[in-house]
C-alpha cells in the first residue's frame, strides 16, 4: 500500500518514529540546532507540529516535519527537516495541508542544493538567511 500525505501522529510518534528519526536524523546536521529529535517527537505529539511523508507498506521513504506559523497578517506553513526520496510525490500533499490550513504560504531555509529542487517545483527564492551568532 502507497500513501502520501500526512501522517497520523499516533504513527509518526509510535510505530514510524523509528524510521522518522532515523530519516530526519540525516537532515539535522544541515540546520543550526533549531531542535532536537526529542522537540520534534514531542511538537508531533502535542499537536505543534506534524509529519507529512511518502510510505510504502510501512516503509517510510520521504518525510517532512513542518508546523504552522502566524503572523499578524499572513499564515505560514514552516517545513522544518525533510529526508528520503519522494519528496516531488509528497509535494502535492504538502500544498493541500497548507490550503487546509489556510496558509499563505510555505516555506522552508535550506542548502543551495535543496532550494535548487524546491525550485524546479514551484517554489520563489525569498529571502537570503543572514545568521550572526552572538555569545552567551
Amino acid at each position: 500500500m502507497r500513501y502520501i500525505g500526512v501522517i497520523p501522529k499516533d504513527l509518526a510518534t509510535g510505530l514510524l518514529w523509528p524510521q522518522i528519526e532515523s530519516l530526519i536524523g540525516q537532515a539535522m546536521p544541515y540546520g543550526r540546532g533549531e531542535f532536537t529529535l526529542e522537540d520534534i517527537k514531542g511538537g508531533i505529539a502535542n499537536g505543534g507540529m506534524f509529519a507529512l511523508g511518502v510510505v510504502v507498506d510501512s516503509t517510510v521513504q520521504f518525510v517532512v516535519t513542518a508546523s504552522l506559523v502566524e503572523y499578524p497578517r499572513k499564515r505560514v506553513l514552516y517545513v522544518q527537516y525533510g529526508a528520503g526520496r519522494g519528496g516531488a510525490e509528497a509535494f502535492d500533499a504538502l500544498k493541500h495541508a497548507a490550503q487546509t490550513l489556510k496558509a499563505d504560504w510555505i516555506e522552508t531555509r535550506c542548502r543551495a542544493s535543496v532550494a535548487r529542487l524546491y525550485r524546479r517545483i514551484g517554489f520563489d527564492t525569498a529571502y537570503q538567511v543572514a545568521i550572526l551568532e552572538t555569545p552567551t
